[in-house]
């Protein structure tokens, strides 16, 4: 794994407040090339999954299943590998950001190995959204 940038991260957190049901076959987003967004409190974003191999900045998205919209409780900085959490369960790693519904909310698209959506899982309005620093990160030396 990469080193981090930073040497201390606070938790995005946030809930969902609307749950979605949906599937896109060949939906096409496109990965914006850029490795962190900041995410603001009262914010509303997109939670979007994806299994397609090689998710990257700057890479296309074929097929994806949505999760739903989550408003930021908690502001920080979002950044690519990111672990971003529904409750009890690690929905995936943050892959990228697709601007095309920009300023209106982001899509923020994870890589996941299983492709269910909001509702399939179970979740609901409320069920609380952490984006968390990914297990075995490397930390910066910091003590120079």
């Amino acid at each position: 794994m990469e080193p981090l940038r930073y040497s201390a991260k606070r938790h995005v957190e946030g809930e969902l407040v609307y749950v979605l049901h949906t599937r896109a076959d060949e939906r096409w987003m496109h990965l914006e090339d850029v490795p962190s967004r900041a995410l603001l409190a009262g914010g509303i974003h997109e939670l979007v999954l994806s299994t397609n191999d090689d998710l990257k900045p700057g890479a296309g998205v074929r097929d994806v299943v949505y999760i739903g919209f989550f408003e930021v409780t908690v502001a920080g900085i979002s950044e690519i590998g990111d672990e971003v959490w529904a409750g009890g369960i690690r929905l995936g790693n943050l892959a990228g950001y697709d601007f095309v519904h920009t300023p209106n909310h982001l899509n923020i698209v994870l890589s996941t190995d299983q492709a269910s959506t909001g509702a399939e899982m179970g979740f609901d309005v409320g069920t609380p959204i952490q984006f968390r620093t990914p297990a075995g990160a490397i930390q910066p030396d910091v003590s120079r």
